[in-house]
């Protein structure tokens, strides 16, 4: 009996130590990462299904709803009656002055105490963690505080430019101080909008360009830094968008009158800040890049609209010169790097449109386009894959559409260069892709330039044989034909362009048809018949070398 005991004893024992290595195993797998085990296949795959229907599960726990009682209540609610509130207070100074309630002092005193009042309850508001509606009520305050000195000055002189513009810019200076303390983008928007409004809120008798221009540009560096340093994407643009905006009005108004230069530099101080901005950002930010290009479009239109030709040229190319370093000086980043091409390759599009004529210098679009190409499969850049392809078909176009009416011609040179272009643009394309893709720009690239060869020895033999008979010129014309097909298929038997051997082909077949169905009635027999023999006897003799090939 005693024995039977033990045994049992034993058994569980036994059980409790499997029971504690399952346990510790377990604990083993969960804390410590999985050794490789080579499960079958099967198994392999219900394993991987498992981490990812746990990530669905815990990413949708974690998900919360959209509180639309907060957005809508706590978030848009008060920014909409802040200027609701401000208009109200504004009719009500008007009823109380029109009612003889409170005379101009009194309605000049009740705004800044009730400007004070925004700014303060704001502050407490900020401080219980109600963000949006304490910065509402702070932002508040800064319209109101010039709304005030605006009618102190305007309506009720009590107040001279002076004192006014001096008390708009303590305003102006108050709101980037609150944008910094606060750290709200909506303070630094209320405040650079209201900021560009001070000069139009300011009588003058004897208004001065060079303080307006000089104002606004500074207003303009002053939010620019604060957009940069506190990373304020919204106010980076508006803050540019609202200069230029400012000037324009300005220049609409004042016109010609001795302030054209000082605009043109208003307008490059601006767009080299945006430049030292973006090459001393850390990071690439997208809104940043995107900016400047815009700018250096917006810069171009100005330098046109407000400089001499000389001026402008000058100008464009130290911006090239500019750009060219900043390419060198940011190649060890790859996204600048290739964000400043892009700045030169526009910066360059518009010095060739300034330095040159369109007629005389499209030549030069199509070289940028090969070069940009070039650039932009080096680097394998979509954005500059786009520029290429837009400069070089906007530029071969226009030359491809104009006539040749002289043989030894600018727009026979032009001919010849794209015609060249094309195969340097296979090349490239050949150079920079993969092998499985070079059968499709050699064929795509073959038959493109064998069409436009032959509507360009079609146009050069026109322009050539004008004083000939339409006998002899179609017999040139035919003659001329037959000489394309034969050098393609020279050129196509060599083992390194084989496409170039059908293109020929195809060319002979083209000028027997043109023979067939248009040249026939022109042509006198003897000579129908000579070309009939000849291009007989040529299509043979290709077919036999084809044949002796196989």
């Amino acid at each position: 009996m005693e024995k039977e005991r033990i045994e049992e004893l034993e058994r569980k024992i036994s059980s409790l130590e499997e029971d504690v290595a399952k346990l510790k195993s377990l604990v083993y797998k969960t804390n410590s990462p999985r050794p490789a085990v080579h499960a079958p296949p099967k198994q392999r795959q219900e394993t991987a299904k498992r981490p990812a229907q746990t990530v669905a599960k815990s990413s949708q726990a974690i998900e919360e709803p959209v509180d639309w009682e907060k957005v809508l209540f706590q978030t848009w609610l008060p920014r909409i009656f802040i200027f609701v509130f401000i208009i109200g207070v504004l009719w009500g100074f008007k009823a109380a002055s029109d009612y003889g309630l409170m005379n101009e002092k009194a309605k000049v005193v009740l705004g800044f105490v009730v400007s004070i009042g925004f700014a303060v309850t704001g502050h407490f508001q900020i401080k219980k963690s109600r963000l949006v509606l304490g910065q509402v009520l702070v932002g508040g305050a800064i319209p109101i505080l010039m709304l005030t000195t605006f009618a102190m000055h305007s309506l009720y002189h009590l107040a001279g430019p002076m004192l006014a513009f001096m008390l708009n810019a303590t305003w102006i200076i108050l709101g980037i101080a609150a944008t910094v303390f606060y750290r709200s983008q909506a303070l630094g928007i209320i405040s650079a909008v209201g900021g560009v409004l001070v000069p139009f809120l300011i009588e003058s008798n004897s208004p001065n360009a060079l303080v307006f221009i000089g104002y606004e540009t500074l207003l303009y560096i002053a939010f620019l830094y604060v957009a940069v340093k506190q990373k304020y994407s919204i106010l980076y643009v508006l803050s540019a968008v609202l200069l230029n905006l400012t000037l324009l009005i300005y220049y609409s108004f004042v016109g010609d009158n001795g302030v054209k230069e000082l605009l043109g530099m208003a307008i490059l101080i601006q767009h080299l800040c945006l430049l030292s901005s973006f090459f001393l950002s850390k990071s690439v930010l997208q809104i940043y890049a995107f900016t400047l290009l815009s700018s250096l479009a917006v810069t171009y239109g100005w330098l046109l609209a407000v400089f001499n030709d000389g001026t402008t040229t000058l100008v464009l190319l130290a911006l090239v010169i500019i750009y060219a370093l900043g390419a060198y000086a940011a190649r060890s980043s790859k996204e600048k790097f290739e964000f400043f091409i892009t700045y030169l390759i526009v910066a360059v599009a518009f010095f060739i449109h300034q330095l040159v004529d369109l007629r005389e210098g499209v030549i030069l679009y199509v070289i940028q386009g090969l070069a940009v190409y070039y650039i932009a499969m080096t680097y394998k850049n979509l954005l500059h894959q786009l520029f290429s392809y837009t400069i070089y078909i906007l530029s071969a176009t226009y030359i491809l559409v104009t006539p040749i009416e002289e043989v030894l011609s600018l727009p026979t040179l032009n001919w010849l260069i794209v015609l060249a272009s094309i195969l340097v643009f296979i090349w490239i394309s050949i150079q920079k892709t993969e092998e499985d893709e070079h059968d499709t720009f050699k064929i795509g690239g073959s038959i493109i330039f064998s069409i436009l060869s032959l509507i360009f020895a079609t146009e050069v033999t026109v322009a050539g044989t004008t004083d000939l008979s339409a006998n002899i010129q179609t017999l040139i014309m035919t003659a001329v034909w037959l000489v394309l097909s034969i050098a393609a298929f020279i050129i196509g038997s060599l083992k390194t362009f084989k496409t170039s051997t059908y293109v020929g082909v195809g060319i002979l077949f083209l000028t027997l048809f043109k023979l067939v169905l248009y040249d026939l009635p022109f042509i006198p027999m003897a000579i129908r018949a000579l070309l009939f023999i000849v291009l007989g006897a040529i299509g043979l003799i290709i077919s036999r070398l084809f044949y002796k090939k196989k």
